[in-house]
């Protein structure tokens, strides 16, 4: 698994504190999922310990690699701040009550003047340039439990990609947004932020997928999309891949740290990336966050700051980069239910023709081995599945479990490599490439066609399956992934992202 040392990566900020990440693991949540700090006498932590770390750090009494962070004290000050809008059993507990009143002189005394505003917001704030104020002016709605415009948010989000907003406000303003639990149109505002729908390519290929998986990566079952790439090629099915190289807070594989084990140039331009798509001997394309939107790959440090996952980790699954000819396809993973819903209306809304969203292993498309337990009502297995097909620009939808057993993959549960590492799933995957059976084979197998069943591009399994099969096993696909490889061109010695 990755970390920033293994990216030679520099801190931006002192820290994080540990004992305050853990309670902003605490208190950073929804409104029926946080947990107050020092409900009972024994509970870590407990709240006054943490006020006065933060009073520490404030005053430099802490080394720098035990100081909460600005950021840090940003998300936690504004989530006690929201908790007031909680339902009662998720407000302050009496311990942050009495911690609260007994450092309140130190807090206002010693807390600089950010802080101290998102403690009392009803204090106001003098902006200290116009883009922190975009920031502070959000903060306003979000602060008291309101949502943002569309408008607003995106703005919002492009001012937090900028190094003109204090880091406490870029964690209150992403911690309060994820507590408030994104509409739709807030979700829209932070995809359409990092790259919007104006930027778009047309490219020259008659259809052309694309595939959303969580940016921090795997660190429990293989990661099969570039190999199901590969496989789409052989067969002529156009396929664009986008990720990082490592992303806290899991740092987990990802199809960049592959297709650098295997030895290709993953710093590639939209233009070169497209290239490597419509070249008929590769056709799939990867494109890393770091060429597309800079910016917000250089938030990744504040990830690990404010403890839980902006609210972008799930938009930029469903981000769009170009546009095919005749047909237009989207296949998305995801984890927390509701997320679907509007990752899916966002397909919809940006025309594709055909979308598939699956609650897949560790979030993402991949599907399991195993069903499990089939879905109900109220649960959604892993491998559950659900889209639309447009047809004349109207939307049919379905739903269903996908269950291995029934195509004749018959596991008892559904098995993980020994090791996860970059350079072990890319041995495997060009062994299962290679021809050789097992569990990654079959994973790639199954992957591969039912996203091509899934999304109409096959009106049956068994010929979905049949068609994979035939260039997994004859080395067609092998020899895709092989030219992906040599056509990207060599890896610079120095990489822009270090």
């Amino acid at each position: 698994m990755a970390d920033f040392d293994s990216l030679s990566y520099t801190p931006a900020y002192p820290g994080p504190n540990d004992d305050v990440l853990e309670a902003q693991a605490r208190v950073c949540t929804g409104p029926h999922q946080t947990r107050p700090l020092g409900v009972t006498a024994t509970d870590f932590p407990q709240p006054a310990p943490i006020l006065e770390t933060v009073l520490k750090s404030i005053t430099g009494e802490l080394p720098a690699s035990d100081t909460a962070s600005a950021a840090q004290m940003g998300a936690f000050f504004a989530a006690m701040t929201l908790r007031a809008y909680f339902p009662k059993e998720t407000q302050w507990s009496p311990a942050e009550k009495a911690a609260f009143c007994k450092y309140h002189s130190a807090l206002t005394e010693q807390l600089p003047p950010e802080i101290q505003y998102l403690m009392a917001p009803e204090q106001g704030y003098v902006p200290t340039n116009a883009t922190e104020a975009v920031v502070v002016n959000a903060l306003e709605k979000i602060l008291r439990a309101k949502h943002l415009s569309y408008a607003e948010t995106r703005e919002m989000c492009e001012a937090i990609l900028s190094d003109d907003v204090n880091p406490a406000f870029k964690g209150a303003a992403l911690i309060g947004q994820r507590m408030n639990r994104e509409t739709y149109q807030e979700v829209r505002g932070y995809l359409d932020a990092f790259f919007g729908p104006e930027a778009v390519q047309p490219i020259d290929v008659a259809a052309l997928t694309h595939f959303g998986q969580p940016y921090d990566g795997a660190t429990r079952y293989f990661r099969p999309t570039l190999f199901v790439a590969a496989v789409r090629a052989a067969l002529g099915e156009a396929s664009l891949l986008h990720s990082v190289d490592a992303m806290p807070p899991k740092n987990g594989v990802t199809e960049e740290s592959i297709l650098k084990a295997l030895g290709a140039n993953t710093e590639l331009s939209l233009t070169e990336t497209a290239s490597l798509i419509t070249n008929a001997s590769v056709g799939f394309g990867y494109i890393s966050q770091r060429e597309y939107c800079r910016a917000a790959y250089d938030l990744r440090e504040l990830r690990v700051h404010i403890k839980k996952r902006p609210p972008w980790a799930a938009t930029e699954k469903a981000q769009q980069f170009f546009s095919a000819r005749e047909a237009n396809y989207m296949v998305l993973g995801y984890y927390h239910i509701g997320y679907e819903k509007p990752l899916l209306q966002l397909a919809w809304e940006r025309g594709f023709d055909a979308a598939v969203a699956i609650k897949g292993e560790e979030g993402t498309s991949h599907y399991a081995l195993r069903l499990g337990k089939p879905s109900t009502s109220d649960r959604m297995a892993v491998n559950y599945s659900q889209g639309f097909h447009r047809a004349s620009d109207t939307r049919e939808d379905f739903a269903m479990d996908i269950n291995p057993a029934d195509y004749g993959f018959d596991y008892a549960r559904s098995p993980r490599p020994a090791v996860a590492s970059a350079e072990g799933y890319a041995e495997l995957g060009v062994a299962a490439l290679s021809g050789e059976k097992g569990h990654i084979y079959d994973r790639i197998l199954l992957n591969a066609a039912m996203v091509d069943y899934l999304l109409g591009i096959c009106p049956e399994p068994a010929e979905a399956l049949a068609r994979a099969r035939s260039v997994m096993d004859d080395g067609r696909a092998l020899a895709h992934l092989r030219a992906y490889v040599r056509e990207s061109g060599s890896q610079p010695a120095a990489s822009s992202g270090q």
